[in-house]
């Protein structure tokens, strides 16, 4: 599906979501190490070792915060933002950004993907969702209206 008529939005595509999402990972990332090395460790310490839950709970709460802080001031988070991106809802086609939604949104994509399907959900959907996106009826949409001709 290439567009929303109902609600004059362009999908996002597959790569564009990707991409957003990798260059996210890669803020996210960059920010842990500094965090890292202002403790005095080694970024050769922070990939030897091995991760505890206490970590996995510190990322789900990162996520949460994620979705706190950047939903109502985006529609989205950051990924989103760099790519000209936000999430609307696909019931009413209204900004998604409501910080309860975002965070419960972003959660579910970190938890999700310890299980792999719902990131890969995304390539075969004809509507560009992930799995989490059907759970929270959410669209993710270049963030301009296109005119209707």
């Amino acid at each position: 599906m290439e567009q929303t008529p109902e609600y004059q939005y362009k999908i996002a595509s597959k790569g564009k979501r990707l991409l957003a999402h990798l260059l996210e990972g890669i803020i996210y990332l960059i920010i842990t190490l500094i965090y890292y090395n202002i403790l005095g460790n080694s970024v050769d310490d922070y990939l030897n070792r091995e991760v505890s839950v206490k970590e996995v709970l510190y990322s789900a709460l990162a996520s949460i915060f994620t979705g706190l802080v950047f939903y109502p001031i985006f529609s989205g988070n950051l990924g989103h933002k760099l790519l000209g991106l936000k999430v609307i809802s696909s019931k009413s086609g209204k900004d998604y950004n409501y910080a309860s939604d975002g965070a419960i949104r972003e959660l579910l994509k970190y938890l999700g993907g310890f299980l792999i399907i719902p990131v890969l959900w995304l390539l075969w959907d004809k509507e560009n969702q992930n799995l989490y996106d059907k759970v929270t009826e959410t669209f993710v949409v270049e963030n301009n209206i296109e005119e209707r001709e």
